[in-house]
């Protein structure tokens, strides 16, 4: 057991002090996510903290308080977020791949150094799973679909590949062309 100790990113206060069951020499990146898991265990709020570069993959971090948070080339891969607060957090090089964001606040967040501009639209499959389309100030876009974050086309191969000709690709191919329709890609 070590002492680890998650810091505020611009000021440097701390924001949650303990102990994680974690060796010495392992590396900072594997701390800092050893000790994000355990603040979010204590209810920590860790708006506003720097987890930099820290190793959450896999975490479950559902509704942890985030915000405003330095994320910044973190790995994040299969993290769970779902209804996270990441409103104005730093997402920049972060891996994202297979990380469930369902439910996230990421208005102002800041992904691939672009910030959100806004929700354009959220659409519900009739089997209950929710597609949010978000477009970044430069209008390129991305859909948050359960665990997937891909454009427009990258879900359309998706759909293809994983489930072509079945109820669930047509209602899905449809969503995806009324979202297209939203952000004008088509008329």
């Amino acid at each position: 057991m070590i002492t680890y100790t998650i810091k505020h990113c611009f000021t440097g206060a701390a924001l949650w002090t303990g102990e994680i069951d974690c060796p010495e020499d392992v590396s900072k990146a594997v701390k800092l996510g050893g000790a994000v898991k355990a603040a979010y265990l204590s209810g920590a709020d860790l708006s506003g903290a720097d987890l930099s570069r820290a190793d959450l993959s896999g975490a479950y971090l559902s509704r942890a308080y985030l915000s405003g948070a330095n994320l910044s080339g973190a790995y994040l891969s299969r993290a769970y977020l779902s209804g996270a607060d990441l409103s104005g957090a730093n997402l920049s090089g972060a891996n994202l791949s297979r990380a469930d964001l369902s439910r996230a606040d990421l208005d102002r967040a800041m992904v691939n150094a672009k910030p959100v501009k806004t929700l354009v639209a959220r659409v519900t499959r009739n089997d209950g799973y929710s597609f949010f389309l978000w477009q970044f100030q430069d209008d390129s876009h991305v859909i948050i679909a359960g665990c997937r974050t891909l454009t427009i086309d990258e879900f359309q191969a998706h759909v293809a590949a994983k489930y072509p000709g079945t109820p669930k690709a047509a209602e899905t191919l449809a969503i995806l062309d009324y979202l297209a329709v939203r952000l004008g890609q088509v008329s």
